[in-house]
């Protein structure tokens, strides 16, 4: 047996937050998936219907995840999870149905394929990664694996199956031949891919064998997420060929943000995804694998999007209407548009920004308000360095307001305020200033919100 593979023990770290959610999801499908009749018969299932089986089988919260991923909603979530790459690889799409305006996730297995692919699918427990306090770290992308993995009780049957927890072996396969054995030392992290994994292989405990290679040339490996356009894993059925839809006048890969107005036709208006969904005449190219041609492309214009003077939403399928582009994601196939006409013609770079600066100013509101930054405009304060621009031109400041200071100041705490200096002097001469680094004392002027950045507008007062 001097030929036979070396197994080093090791333990399972974290993986990467998309590609787990990415998994989970595919899995799902492939559990709940009924053939539906506006996927051409595929099998599929609605956001909502993963979300409802994300909660109850998985214990997780979809809506969370696509916050944690830098996205507003679960159907933005998917359409990222699930791209032109995703796509092409693992027979997994979406799309928005006309009539309802949900979305769904389709596969290209039939039922007994899909359901054959859940019923062999391992189940590792996962958390966020947190703070030293527990609580979960803003933006972090990694999740924590617990040790523990799921397992289905033998006595358990029916559509809702019940789960014990065992904890987990995990092991790394290296080759005899290669001396990779000598590569590794106790201690070292690395990222790995899925080898194999037996329920039972580990004393009758659940066992996950690794390898650093890629078993099958290139693939998802545990700690980065990596995806290799060769791995092919699902078997295809063959795509019809589509019919050409002379009503798209434009392509996808065309379209711009800030481009318009065009005339558009609401197809439906969805109150599960707060967006209704029209069509402008946009289409996109569909690989030669399934069919080729063009197909349409709805765009998204979401209810935030949409000016109301009241509550009520002045919105209704097959209204006519004009749009703008609002933003263009070739790569998962979609794009949102807007009713603002000022939007028109603005360079992807300033909306981003305007986007960034909104958002923060949403966060403002919420630690500080807008009666309590105008009744403070004028007060001076100490204040901390946090960090310096690429420029140099303007700092992140903490303005400190000491304890005797709170009653003055209404008891408010400040934020982080970006600190600019006094451009002129009183001759009218630009005015010198020392440069600071982060951990400095300042002292600063607070004059109100900088619109442009969305955070408190300071002065540095020399």
């Amino acid at each position: 047996r001097n030929a036979s593979p070396i197994l080093i023990p090791c333990s399972v770290l974290g993986m990467n937050r998309e590609w787990m959610v990415r998994w989970n999801v595919m899995t799902l499908l492939h559990q709940i998936g009924e053939e539906n009749a506006a996927a051409g018969g595929a099998v599929a299932a609605t956001a909502g219907k993963l979300g409802r089986a994300y909660r109850q089988r998985l214990g997780g919260d979809l809506r969370d995840h696509a916050q944690a991923l830098g996205h507003d909603s679960v159907e933005s979530l998917l359409q990222f999870l699930f791209d032109d790459r995703i796509q092409a690889e693992y027979g997994i799409e979406t799309f928005v149905e006309p009539q309802h305006g949900n979305l769904v996730v389709t596969t290209n297995l039939t039922r007994q394929q899909a359901r054959g692919f859940s019923s062999s699918a391992g189940m590792l427990q996962f958390r966020p990664e947190t703070d030293e306090d527990g609580y979960a770290l803003e933006g972090n992308e990694k999740m924590i694996h617990t040790g523990m993995a799921s397992v289905r009780l033998s006595s358990s049957i029916g559509k809702m199956p019940k789960f014990t927890q065992e904890p987990l072996g995990a092991a790394l396969r290296v080759s005899p031949f290669d001396q990779a054995g000598e590569r590794y030392q106790p201690g070292d992290e690395f990222n790995a891919f899925v080898y194999s994994y037996n329920l039972q292989g580990d004393n009758e405990s659940p066992l996950l064998v690794l390898t650093a290679e890629d078993p099958r040339g290139k693939g998802v490996a545990f700690g980065t997420g990596t995806f290799g356009s060769s791995t092919r894993v699902f078997k295809r059925k063959n795509a019809a060929p589509l019919v050409e839809d002379t009503s798209i006048e434009r392509e996808l890969n065309d379209l711009s943000a800030g481009a318009g107005p065009f005339d558009a036709n609401v197809v439906a208006v969805s109150s599960h995804s707060n967006a209704a969904f029209v069509d402008c005449g946009v289409g996109r190219k569909r690989g030669k694998k399934y069919g080729g041609g063009i197909t349409k492309v709805l765009g998204m214009l979401r209810f935030e999007d949409i000016e109301q003077d009241d509550d009520s939403l002045d919105i209704e399928a097959g209204d006519e209407i004009q749009v703008y582009i609002k933003a263009v994601s070739p790569q998962s196939g979609r794009f949102m548009v807007t009713l603002d006409p000022s939007i028109k013609d603005k360079k992807p770079k300033d909306l981003k920004r305007e986007k960034q600066a909104d958002k923060r100013k949403e966060r403002l509101s919420k630690q500080i308000g807008q009666e309590d930054i105008q009744s403070l405009i004028g007060n001076e304060y100490d204040g901390i360095v946090k960090a310096k621009s690429n420029t140099g031109d303007w700092y992140y400041v903490q303005p400190c307001v000491e304890e005797g200071e709170e009653e003055a100041n209404d008891g408010v705490a400040l934020p982080v305020g970006v600190a600019n200096f006094v451009n002129e002097s009183d001759d009218g001469e630009e005015g010198k200033h020392d440069a600071y680094s982060a951990g400095d004392h300042v002292r600063v002027r607070l004059e109100g919100i900088d619109e442009k950045r969305g955070q408190l507008a300071l002065t540095l007062l020399d």
